[in-house]
This record gives structure tokens, C-alpha cells and sequence, in this order.
């Protein structure tokens, strides 16, 4: 049997949550029961008092996600004005190659397009967080998680702005592009910043206040503010361009490098083009 590793264990959780293995039992009863087309990886659980809590569960759940959504929990719900609110995370856990992420249960609907407005003021609120360290990717570290890459998924683990920016400009220069990326001056003026990735109407909800939830980190990393901008120049999803024209950014000059690269990955199918050599180890 594999074990359990136990990435979070907050103090706040409720008294009589049952442990991983109980759990990892309870998922593995329910979710047949519970999947739909847009819910395939989690199940609403009740405890004893019918409270109910979510389970988030899966080999694509990380500890990198959990860990990014506990801080960013953090960091909104103790204020009470902030225009989104986060789901609490209970526990989280590695068991073998499944994550899962035992966290808050939102009762209320999700958002569709109507709902942009609030959407847009919830978006701002998050990319207006800054990373509570230098190193680019989920909190803690990590592999990004964001389209410029192929699948979405980086194959390298960058320990600073620097590598990330010689990787692109390596991919430029094997693909004999003249652009080249500099994130040096906005990340002294702005920081890293959280860059919500996936921006579509199933990552968000409305509470019973109708206050704005964010559901889903997966996709959700700390990155210079170029990256954001380039999810919003993409546009790929229909809540994307609606929010687009009211969410306030940093204007950014790398879009045009950074779309340069991305597309000289694709005829190759791979992140490996352009490697730096001293990264080229830590290539998965």
C-alpha cells in the first residue's frame, strides 16, 4: 500500500474531519455516484454534525495546487471586503500518484457570463496578490501551469525569474526569432503576481451572498505580470473576453515575444526547445 504524506493539516479544520484513509475510502465509494461532465474529480462528503466539506481527488491533483489555494485562502478571507473569497483547505494529502485536497464545501450556483462584472472584480482582486517568494510557479515552488506551455504544463522547474526568461529567449534564439523577453523591470515594479490561467465560468461560483467564489488553482501560478496579460490577449475562453476590458493590469511589452515562442513550440510538440544548458537536467 502506498503512503500517506499529509502536505497540509490546518488548524482550523473541523473537529471531527476522519482521517486520510477514511477518506480515501469514502471518495472511492461516492464517486461514481457523484460524477458529472463538469464535476469528474471531487465529492461533497457530510460529517456527523451534517456538515458537509469537499474532496478533491485525483492523479492530476497536486500538493503544488493545494498549497497555492491554502495561501491565497489566506490571504483573502480574513478581510471581509475583498470581492472573492477562496474555499478553505481542511487537509491535503499525497497518497501514491493521487492527490487529494479535503477543503470547505460552497453551497451556491456557478457563475455563467452574466455574472462578468463580478467575475472581472473578483480576477482583479487576484492578480493584485503578490508571491511570498522570488521563485516563479505555484507557492513553494513547482511546475507551471499555464498555457504558453504545450499541455499547459511546464517540463522544468525554474528557481528564478532569470531561468524562466533564458528559457524563452532560448527557445527564440533556436528558433531564429529576433524578439527576445526582459521581465527584470516589471517584476522590480510589480512583483510576481498570482496569474489565474483558466479563466472560465466553471472556476467560479456565487455564494449565498452572492459573493464571488474562486474554485479551481490548478492552472494558478505567482509570475511576472507578462504572463497575465498574454491570457488575456489569448482570449480562449468566452468569460476571458468578456472580462478583459475591465480588469486593470500592468501593460506589458513581452506579449508579442512571449506569443513568438510559445507558437515555435508547437510544431515541435515539446518545452524542451531552447533549454538553457544548466537546466537541461531537471527536464522531466
Amino acid at each position: 500500500m502506498p503512503q500517506i504524506e499529509v502536505i497540509i493539516d490546518a488548524e482550523n479544520k473541523p473537529a471531527n474531519l476522519p482521517t486520510p484513509e477514511v477518506i480515501i475510502e469514502q471518495c472511492r465509494i461516492h464517486s461514481s455516484a457523484q460524477r458529472t461532465a463538469i464535476n469528474t474529480h471531487g465529492v461533497r462528503l457530510i460529517l456527523d454534525d451534517g456538515i458537509y466539506y469537499w474532496v478533491k481527488f485525483g492523479r492530476t491533483i497536486t500538493m503544488d495546487e493545494a498549497q497555492t489555494q491554502n495561501y491565497v485562502a489566506g490571504v483573502l478571507n480574513c478581510n471581509p471586503d475583498a470581492t472573492v473569497r477562496v474555499p478553505c483547505v481542511y487537509l491535503a494529502f499525497q497518497w501514491g500518484r493521487f492527490g487529494y485536497m479535503v477543503m470547505e464545501y460552497i453551497h451556491g450556483k456557478m457563475c455563467d457570463d452574466s455574472d462578468a462584472d463580478l467575475v472581472a472584480a473578483a480576477v482583479q482582486s487576484l492578480i493584485d496578490i503578490k508571491s511570498p517568494t522570488l521563485e516563479p510557479g505555484p507557492v513553494g515552488g513547482g511546475i507551471i501551469h499555464h498555457p504558453f506551455f504545450i499541455d499547459r504544463t511546464a517540463s522544468i522547474r525554474y528557481d528564478s525569474v532569470k531561468q524562466l526568461e533564458d528559457h524563452i529567449n532560448g527557445i527564440l534564439c533556436k528558433t531564429k526569432r529576433s524578439e527576445r523577453v526582459r521581465f527584470k523591470p516589471e517584476v522590480a515594479s510589480y512583483g510576481l503576481r498570482l496569474c489565474p490561467a483558466d479563466l472560465n465560468t466553471a472556476n467560479f461560483m456565487k455564494d449565498e451572498g452572492d459573493r464571488i467564489v474562486a474554485l479551481d488553482f490548478g492552472a494558478t501560478c505567482f509570475l511576472p505580470p507578462s504572463f497575465f496579460a498574454l491570457v488575456l490577449y489569448n482570449g480562449d475562453t468566452n468569460l476571458t473576453q468578456l472580462i478583459a476590458k475591465k480588469v486593470k493590469y500592468p501593460e506589458s511589452t513581452e506579449v508579442n515575444a512571449m506569443l513568438a515562442a510559445s507558437f515555435a513550440l508547437v510544431p515541435f510538440g515539446t518545452n524542451e526547445i531552447g533549454v538553457p544548458h544548466e537546466l537541461k537536467s531537471r527536464s522531466r
